[in-house]
């Protein structure tokens, strides 16, 4: 018994560790109530709402503050176009099209004088998109005050996540809502143009009346009136005409109860929820389906028939059961998947809004019902944790079901074309990862975790927080072992729920789970900018007995740290793999095998965001044609591509022959190609080599290609320097370039660049002055 006790002791160290991060944990607690009516001709709501607030901290509170979001859309002037502008962006195209909120009421009532007026407040003031008012007396730890107010919300035009178009009305972030407080503190932001939301876990009973002939889709369960569901549900087993029929019988029951001026009134209910959200249109169809005895509501426009019937309710059913295999058991009592109007998808408690039927939004957006709903980070400061965690597992469930590619390839190939189907094309997971590095070389790369205002751009948020984030969670899954990460989606679930996270607390689980001290990972990963570079060393192979002892040397060129795989393969066929922490600048592995080793390989799954793969191993070539079009880059290979071409002229009638072209990843390339004339007999030819001048920095690239034509010879180099707009898309401005011809007169040219939206250049050709134009410097 003894010799456990060591073992027993980390084991409790781990658990008390965990108990007591949740023992010293609270939250407060809210109970929105609210009647709610749309009133369409003016695309307008106006409500009544009562918010008990309960103070669970330990502080005693003497203001509260409340969000009021749609003003963010009241005009030109607020923070968030005013920081739309700063990327030469416009919330609205008309300040007509706007939406605001304004509080027609407004009254505080301490819960322990409830019936004394000298114990309310109706004073308040607003700054922005943020209500603030003082507490008519402090209130302590375990107190309650009642917030009652009513409000008039003019629908804007939709934008962004909310508002209307025709006659549909998606309500995203549309109440006035109480903002958090937790360790931190209040956090009463307003609403930026970057960044999303944190809320408050609590009860919503909403009631909401609207035109009879909307049918209504939200957060919650029904409590009561009725939906209109059932008088628009689609009959799949019926034929098309049975289809049309019923239709027609449901769309005049419909007008004659509209034409009688009723109301559609429903009740929702939502428990451990921090947000409520709700669609409403009268050209919705809808459809039922359940997994494990949790209802699932579809509801869908008429045009998006074809594409959603049927199809919707079996994606969210295996969604469920992925996320509740991974990380939990869903624990709400609905799910609703409404043909919302944002482009791509929005995430609501119980509730998504999306705009496609593809298996992979909804995946995504059903997964933000964990991220973000079930365990609650505050988005505008740790986005990582929600839409990196999302996008990631949206990625190893499209992997688990479809394979290595990441999508449905074998239906993709059905439909495509003949180009389509040759085309050599990469999976999702190198795309993604290819765009990811070219952004993390741009120089424009910024740390993960990073408030969402304080990013430089939305692009290097947008890759930051979702494509990055999901790399995040690959990486952890690849250091601690895919058991081990297996544990900690489902420790985290269980310990968090309805609770919320950040950044100490993930890395709290993750580290109580594996036994691992991650410290190092996390704070290169969320807090730094690293680049990962290993390269193999002078592989020693010697024979030893009747085996072999092989000696691989492994070099870290880079300021990033990973753990690195080294595979041996040997020419019996034996693969073998093993592991340095790659902590050092020089570190080394030994193998010891019975057969001759043949080829070895540094990270061969491609698994820590090696900048570099040109030096992981010796040189592979591969052989393809260059169909048209072709966006192939491989990181493993020395890719080589031929394509024949022709044309005729005057000159030469017919000239034919074709070209050459080979890559090393995105860094080297070269070219060559011949080409003949059948009139002129002429042989005509060109080369061209291009790549990264690493003494001069990353992104500055030399370009020099030789080139005969017409019985001239031509010489030309460039060198470029590249840079990033707001969009993420590269541009390459000129530096340098000279030129001769078969006369030997030469040209040249200096360019500087001085920023990506502005550059002094200097010129100079033989026989005339130099020329500046506004430089801020000049190179001569």
């Amino acid at each position: 018994m003894r010799q456990y006790l060591p073992a027993l002791s980390i084991i409790l160290l781990f658990c008390t560790g965990g108990l007591k991060a949740q023992d010293d944990y609270w939250q407060q607690f809210v109970h929105y109530k609210m009647d709610i009516t749309l009133l369409p001709i003016e695309h307008a709501l106006v409500g009544d709402e009562t918010i008990l607030y309960r103070n669970n901290s330990p502080d005693t509170l003497y203001n509260i503050y409340l969000h009021l979001y749609p003003n963010a859309y009241k005009n030109s002037q607020t923070i968030k176009a005013q920081e739309a502008r700063k990327f030469h962006r416009r919330l609205l195209k008309s300040e007509k099209d706007g939406g605001y909120i304004e509080v027609e009421s407004f009254r505080i009532v301490a819960n322990s004088e409830a019936r004394n007026d000298h114990f309310s407040v109706t004073a308040f003031e607003i700054d922005d998109t943020i209500l603030k008012a003082k507490l008519p007396a402090p209130l302590p730890p375990a107190g309650e005050i009642t917030i009652q107010l009513s409000f008039y919300h003019k629908v804007r035009k939709h934008s962004s996540r909310a508002g209307y178009r025709g006659f549909q009305y998606d309500f995203g972030q549309w109440y006035p809502k109480v903002c958090v407080y937790d360790q931190d503190g209040w956090h009463a932001e307003p609403f930026h143009l970057i960044g999303e939301f944190y809320g408050e876990f609590g009860t919503f009973d909403v009631s909401i009346s609207t035109p009879f002939e909307y049918i209504i889709g939200a957060t919650g369960v029904v409590t009561d009136g009725d939906p209109g569901w059932e008088m628009v549900r689609v009959d799949t087993s019926l034929a098309e005409a049975e289809r049309r029929e019923q239709r027609k019988k449901t769309q005049e029951e419909i007008r004659a109860q509209s034409a009688e001026g009723n109301l559609r009134t429903v009740t929702f209910h939502a428990e451990n929820v921090h947000d409520f959200a709700w669609v409403a249109g009268p050209d919705f169809l809808y459809e039922y389906g359940e997994w494990d005895g949790i209802p699932i509501h579809v509801l869908y426009r008429s045009s998006a028939r074809n594409r959603w019937r049927g199809t919707v309710i079996q994606k969210s059913q295996r969604a469920l059961a992925w996320l509740s295999e991974k990380f939990g058991r869903y624990p709400y009592p609905q799910l609703t998947v409404a043909n919302g109007l944002l482009r791509g998808g929005m995430e609501y408690p119980m509730l998504v809004m999306n705009s496609s039927q593809g298996e992979k939004v909804i995946l995504h957006e059903v997964g933000h019902i964990y991220f973000y709903g079930i365990l609650a980070n505050n988005e505008l400061q740790e986005a990582w944790l929600d839409e990196g965690f999302t996008s990631f597992q949206t990625r190893w469930y499209m992997e688990t079901r479809y394979g290595k590619w990441g999508f449905d390839r074998k239906t993709f190939l059905k439909k495509a074309n003949w180009l389509q189907r040759r085309r050599p094309v990469k999976t999702n997971r190198e795309t993604s990862r290819d765009a990811l590095l070219a952004y993390m070389n741009s120089g424009h790369d910024e740390p993960l975790s990073r408030a969402a205002g304080k990013y430089n751009e939305p692009f290097s948020y947008m890759r930051n927080v979702y494509t990055k984030g999901a790399f995040f969670y690959d990486m952890l899954k690849y250091v601690v072992g895919d058991s081990t990460f297996d544990k900690i989606c489902k420790t985290y679930f269980e310990r968090w729920q309805f609770k919320h996270v950040n950044e100490a607390r993930f890395k709290q689980v993750c580290e109580d789970v594996s036994g691992q001290d991650l410290g190092w990972f996390f704070e290169q990963w969320l807090h730094e900018t690293p680049t990962i570079d290993y390269a193999l060393g002078k592989v020693k192979k010697k024979k030893v007995g009747k085996g072999w002892r092989t000696e691989v040397p492994i070099l870290r060129k880079a300021d990033g740290r990973m753990p690195v795989e080294v595979q041996l393969i040997t020419a019996a066929g034996d693969t073998l793999i093993q592991r340095w922490d790659g902590a050092d600048k020089i570190g080394k592995v030994v193998f010891s095998t019975t057969s001759k080793p043949k080829k070895v390989l540094l990270d061969p799954g491609d698994a820590i965001l090696d900048n570099s793969r040109s030096n992981n191993s010796g040189r592979t070539i591969e052989f393809m044609f260059d169909y048209p079009n072709m966006n192939y880059i491989p990181r493993d290979t020395y890719l080589v591509t031929w394509r024949p071409s022709g044309w005729y002229n005057e000159v030469d009638k017919f000239r034919f022959g074709g070209r050459l072209r080979a890559s090393q990843g995105a860094a080297r390339k070269s070219e060559i190609g011949l080409w003949y004339g059948s009139d002129s007999a002429e042989l005509d030819g060109r080369v061209r080599y291009s790549n990264r001048v690493r003494a001069l920095g990353f992104r500055t690239r030399g370009r020099s290609w030789h080139k005969k034509w017409k019985a001239a010879l031509k010489w030309t180099a460039i060198l470029l320097f590249s840079t990033a707009n707001t969009c993420g898309m590269h541009r390459n401005t000129s530096l340098w370039s000279a030129s001769t011809t078969q006369n030997c007169l030469a040209t040249a040219r200096i360019m500087c660049c001085v920023s990506t939206t502005r550059k002094a250049t200097s010129s100079f050709r033989p026989g005339k002055p130099a020329t500046f134009t506004k430089p801020t410097f000049a190179t001569a």
